[in-house]
């Protein structure tokens, strides 16, 4: 075996490895980082409705939290408050006694009628940045560059093939 040819399959194998560690967190051997809302519940105080819930998930990985109101008896109600301040959108951390605070009168100046009204307060952890799209790409075609040169460089040593003969000289330039 040349060295080229053993270097050339170890460095297949190595890529190999790195793709497969590549891999793992998304077959399920990473950290389990569920999140969850809990304990929703709300209270009105004059103009303004308190939206409390506690956010469980890992405590370093912020969430994107959104807040929806919904209504019993019509199914088909389904408003996204806009006038909101505190815990919601993105950056959100985990932890318990989150708030949000809705102007509910500045979107509805008549307020609204009934009492069969609920918030549901949802979250979902914000994943990295993109920058592990391009740790594939560059580990894809690693991989992919080191099996093809295996492939084509691999197998049994072959001799440089006879040079030709009988071939014809060039014709003469003008």
């Amino acid at each position: 075996m040349t060295a080229f040819y053993r270097r050339t399959r170890f460095l297949a194998a190595v890529l190999t490895g790195v793709l497969v560690l590549q891999l793992l967190p998304c077959a399920g051997f990473a950290q389990d980082e569920r999140n969850a809302v809990l304990n929703v519940r709300y209270e009105v105080v004059g103009e303004l409705v308190y939206v409390y819930y506690d956010l469980k998930g890992p405590v370093n990985r912020p969430q994107t939290v959104t807040v929806t109101l919904f209504r019993e008896s019509t199914p088909l109600f389904v408003y996204r408050p806009v006038n909101l301040t505190g815990d919601f959108g993105s950056l959100v951390f985990p932890g318990e006694k989150r708030r949000v605070v809705w102007d509910f009168t500045k979107e509805f100046p008549e307020g609204l009628i009934g009492s069969d009204y609920y918030f549901v307060v949802e979250a979902s952890i914000i994943e990295p940045e993109s920058s592990s799209t391009w740790l594939w790409i560059g580990g894809g075609a690693a991989v992919v560059g080191g099996v093809v040169a295996w492939l084509l460089l691999g197998g049994k040593e072959s001799t440089p093939p006879p040079p030709v003969t009988g071939f014809p000289n060039p014709p003469g330039r003008p």
